[in-house]
């Protein structure tokens, strides 16, 4: 028997009319969680979610809709300290049907702590906005620890 290793092979990406435009749209997507985070605002982070989303947290805790990814992250926002976040976008598939699988690192760092997790993130499109409708976090294996230090003024 013998395996096509290449030929017959299909790639998961398509091309966007505009790829330029979907991806300037979902790295305001993360923009804008940045920003939320920031100000402990909740309900602005949780405005990027599709009604049906299924999330992950790095913990392998699940959350089903979004009521549920709302309570999550009030309780997570109220009760923890001030948090700062930085999402890098690692890889972007375009896929037919509106719909986008990112994958990201986000590192978060609090005056406690700072982590590294990794991401995947799906997106979809509706009436000319990008949704987040599933992701799944997994911590950087020995990414956590205590915040790095501020790099001194010379």
């Amino acid at each position: 028997m013998t395996v096509d290793t290449h030929g017959a092979r299909p790639t998961a990406g398509v091309v966007a009319t505009d790829q330029d435009a979907v991806l300037s749209a979902i790295a305001g997507v993360f923009g804008r969680l940045e920003a939320a985070l920031g100000a402990k605002d909740a309900v602005v982070f949780d405005s990027v979610f599709t009604d049906d989303v299924v999330f992950i947290n790095p913990a392998g805790e699940m959350v089903r809709n979004w009521d549920e990814l709302h309570d999550y992250h009030q309780f997570a926002m109220r009760n923890s300290p001030d948090a700062e976040a930085h999402y890098d976008i690692l890889a972007v598939r375009l896929l037919a049907g509106g719909h986008a699988i990112v994958n990201v690192e986000q590192t978060l760092r609090t005056p406690d702590f700072a982590v590294t997790n990794r991401g995947t993130w799906v997106f979809t499109e509706h009436d000319d906005n990008w949704w987040v409708c599933s992701v799944h976090n997994t911590n950087v294996a020995g990414s956590a620890g205590p915040p790095a230090a501020e790099p001194a003024d010379v």
